[in-house]
């Protein structure tokens, strides 16, 4: 009788968070609408974008997120505002996104990198730079054979690469698809029931993957929060999420075209926890005696929270002049280096 009364309990608190939750979600809303960035049309939906350094000549720097980053544009931050000191910098949310509307079209990688394409397209550039984090290293891959001669160049930040899910590559005793929606639900019946938003009445930095060191306002900390309360997980990316693994199908036996220069951070966390990590991002290169790679180990975690930023940032403004300065002077970027930090 006890562990009944217990029970009912339990499912009326439960009940109350998703209540509470609820209508707090349609307060965040109001709050949210324009908080930042400009909208691009992409199919008839807004598709949110943030530029920085528009002042610079040349080519821009599109910043492409990992898989489910509540807000890709305040989590690059700190990434686009350093680099928009030289170069003009892009930062695209993807439907189901921070502030971009979402989507019920099918999550299939050829679906999403047209939808990035074309917002690309909209806002009249020609040639770019990409630069992707975790899962949109399948999507520059595949971008990559679509529109070469579009791109001047890759850099990769901790990218997921073709057969890192496959049995041989995998270090877990599950698939890495059943493990993120494992995580993924998890959090989501976190966020749905209000345990999340309890946790940051306080203080909202808690429940958001961020660079503490840089300087956001208190607004942006808000926006920030809401966003990983109210969008996290939500029914687009999770549709991406289910369809990881045809993504990475399509992209099997896909390489980067050896005209295209590459830059790859790769995290050392997942080099001591995948053997192959390292390896995988060099089977990439479509000409692997005269195309090669750099890769650069550094402490970046798999969440899209990209720690020691400052240095990271130092390192790649050196890097990026010299790719810039290869691009100009002939079709392949010839330097072959590991270092780790």
């Amino acid at each position: 009788m006890i562990i009944k009364w217990i029970l009912v309990v339990i499912i009326l608190i439960f009940l109350l968070g998703v209540v509470w939750n609820a209508i707090c979600k349609k307060v965040d809303e109001r709050k949210m609408q324009n908080a930042y960035g400009d909208s691009v049309q992409v199919n008839g939906k807004n598709m949110v974008v943030e530029i920085v350094g528009e002042n610079h000549d040349g080519p821009p720097i599109i910043l492409l997120p990992g898989l489910g980053e509540p807000s890709p544009i305040l989590e690059f931050r700190p990434l686009a505002s350093e680099l928009s000191k030289k170069y003009e910098v892009i930062t695209i949310e993807p439907f189901g996104y921070g502030l971009s509307d979402s989507t019920k079209r099918k999550r299939t990688i050829e679906n999403i990198v047209e939808e990035l394409h074309e917002c690309v397209k909209n806002l009249g550039e020609e040639e770019y730079y990409l630069m992707g984090h975790s899962i949109s290293g399948l999507y520059t891959l595949y971008w990559s054979q679509i529109y070469p001669d579009e791109i001047k160049g890759i850099i990769g930040i901790d990218p997921s690469v073709p057969k890192m899910t496959s049995k041989e590559n995998n270090p877990f005793p599950i698939s890495v698809q059943l493990l993120n929606q494992i995580s993924a639900y998890t959090q989501k019946i976190a966020n749905i029931s209000g345990i999340t938003r309890l946790l940051s009445m306080n203080d909202p930095k808690k429940v958001v993957y961020a660079d503490f060191q840089y300087p956001y306002s208190e607004k942006e900390w808000e926006v920030f929060s809401m966003l990983t309360l109210d969008k996290g997980y939500n029914s687009t990316v999770m549709a991406e999420m289910k369809n990881l693994e045809k993504s990475m199908e399509a992209v099997e036996n896909m390489k980067i075209p050896k005209e295209i220069p590459i830059l790859q951070f790769v995290s050392k966390e997942n080099c001591r926890t995948m053997p192959q990590w390292e390896q995988l991002h060099r089977d990439i290169i479509a000409d692997k005696e005269n195309g090669k790679v750099n890769i650069w180990k550094f402490n970046i975690t798999c969440t899209g929270n990209i720690r020691n930023v400052t240095f990271l940032l130092a390192i790649m403004n050196l890097l990026m002049k010299n790719m810039i300065y290869h691009l100009r002077s002939s079709k392949n970027f010839h330097l072959k280096k590991t270092m780790e930090y």
